[in-house]
């Protein structure tokens, strides 16, 4: 995640404008909020995804349907035996929007620099040893050790390729990418926050009544955009609440797609601040939850979720000893709470802070649930809505651990479709603290986290067990709250044709892969 920066575009249309064309040719995505913080690709970590997957492209795009990646920038790849040696062949028509060619060169450079800035999730490509350009068409990758390779160029993030310049002071202001659009104007907390254009030489081309320009509009009110929708005036909507999602079922001119997706709502326990630095404390919080009412109080926005890394994935496993769909066991945290020296009759109260991306009803909804199920039991949550950039990811980093929140709720998503972020970025150990929010350290779930990669190119069913050994340490040391899996409840325009919500590049729309009437 990066802070908000300056991005200066000469390009037309960058002068204000703000009202939606009347034309069919123009996509309107609708955002509960502003989306871009970071405009380079290198760097980028957050929202700004579901922007810069219209401008940049990968070399390949994994296919969720099929478990299989597919070519986009690359035409073909093998590997050797040892997975540890790749070589990718390109498209021979490719441009970046300044117009210069894609070639061998242009990869090295942008895979070797997003290498060197060691930000966002570049450590998808740590085992890369060598890139080495084969003539202008083909580039081999040398690795350290055996990786799924295919696998980690279609990543969510820091897999992009886009054009590095040298006599450029600041790549984020070049906004070059091969991509089907390019960024005709950004109006940073603006309604219309960002405006792209379609890249006339793109090699995909433009045959059929494909959309040639793409609006992000901001609208804060979950009844805005609803109405929005209703009226025709936004062509696709994620993450309304599910009582405006069940106005919309049924309604002409409107679509409602459902599906489960790869993204965890999770509660992750402060291991650093009394009281949850007891295990039996995290552990009473644990099961004093009633996870099947908190599901059904979502109303369809998730369901349970049975692992830590979701169906659909390679290491999921469902484990007997996580709550999951059933009731909590309220007995076991009473006597749990009772050892600590906590709940009715001791005097003592546990009181917990709870803070959560502000504006998500739904979190809000479990959130109120949740400190009614815990208050009988003598734990007193206090639940706080924070906006993530500016209030709850920094207070989370504070130096000072009793500064901290308590529980830190987000959701969580993988960076590309290899399940390891699920553990590396959330779990393993951090001098510096960025996403493992639960403060925890232990150096045998470190070795595993850093040998089951390697496990996955070359022996899948060692990877798996390897997951499961994982997940056990996590659950027997109480450190997170499985509060569900999404299920993504998409709004769209039934003029809009095409549409594939793939869970590898959650509330991305590849606009170009669209038509309309």
């Amino acid at each position: 995640m990066a802070v908000a920066v300056a991005l200066s575009l000469a390009a037309a249309g960058c002068s204000g404008g703000g009202d939606r064309a009347e034309d069919d040719d123009t996509f309107v995505y609708l955002s509960s909020r502003g989306l871009v913080t970071e405009w380079d690709p290198a760097r980028s970590y957050s929202d700004e995804v579901v922007v810069l997957s219209n401008v940049y492209e990968t070399l390949t795009r994994y296919n969720a349907k099929t478990g299989r990646t597919e070519g986009v920038l690359a035409t073909g790849w093998k590997s050797s035996k040892d997975r540890k040696t790749w070589t990718f062949t390109l498209r021979d028509d490719v441009r970046f929007h300044s117009g210069r060619p894609l070639t061998a060169d242009s990869v090295k450079a942008a895979i070797e620099r997003t290498m060197k800035l060691k930000a966002s999730a570049s450590y998808v490509w740590d085992p890369v040893k060598k890139i080495v350009p084969l003539g202008t068409r083909k580039v081999r990758f040398e690795l350290s050790r055996p990786a799924p390779l295919d696998v980690i160029a279609s990543a969510t993030y820091t897999a992009y390729i886009y054009e590095v310049r040298k006599d450029a002071a600041d790549y984020r202001a070049t906004g070059r990418g091969t991509g089907p659009y390019t960024i005709s104007a950004w109006r940073p907390g603006g309604e219309y926050e960002v405006e792209l254009t379609a890249f006339k030489d793109y090699w995909g081309g433009w045959r059929g009544n494909r959309y040639t320009k793409v609006l992000f509009q901001a609208v804060p009110q979950s009844s805005t955009a609803a109405q929005l929708m209703r009226s025709g005036e936004g062509d696709y909507a994620g993450g309304l609440p599910p009582q405006l999602i069940d106005t919309l079922r049924g309604r002409p001119g409107v679509t409602v797609r459902e599906r489960p997706s790869w993204q965890t709502l999770i509660g992750l326990l402060n291991t650093e601040k009394k009281p949850l630095d007891d295990i039996r404390v995290r552990r009473a919080v644990v099961n004093a939850l009633d996870y099947e009412k908190l599901i059904t109080a979502s109303r369809g926005a998730l369901v349970p979720s049975d692992g830590i890394i979701p169906p659909g994935l390679l290491g999921h496993t469902t484990d007997p000893d996580l709550p999951g769909d059933r009731p909590g066991d309220r007995s076991r945290a009473r006597k749990l709470l009772a050892a600590a020296g906590y709940g009715p009759g001791s005097g003592r109260t546990v009181e917990l802070e709870m803070t959560y991306p502000a504006g998500d009803d739904t979190i809000r909804t479990l959130g109120d649930l949740m400190a009614a199920q815990l208050r009988p039991l003598g734990i007193d949550l206090r639940v706080k809505g924070l906006e993530w950039s500016s209030a709850q990811w920094p207070l989370a980093k504070r130096k000072d651990p009793d500064e901290r929140q308590d529980i830190f709720v987000m959701y969580w998503w993988p960076d590309d479709p290899e399940s390891l972020s699920f553990y590396r970025n959330v779990f393993r150990t951090e001098k510096e603290i960025s996403y493992n929010l639960a403060y925890y350290s232990n150096p045998r779930l470190d070795r595993l986290i850093d040998s089951v990669s390697a496990l996955t190119a070359t022996d899948p069913d060692r990877a798996v067990r390897t997951y499961r050994t994982m997940q056990d340490i996590v659950i027997d040391d109480a450190l997170v709250l499985f509060l569900g899996t999404t299920v993504y409840q998409r709004v769209l325009n039934s003029d809009v044709k095409g549409f594939t919500d793939n869970p590898a590049y959650a509330n991305v729309v590849f606009v170009h892969d669209l038509t309309h009437r």
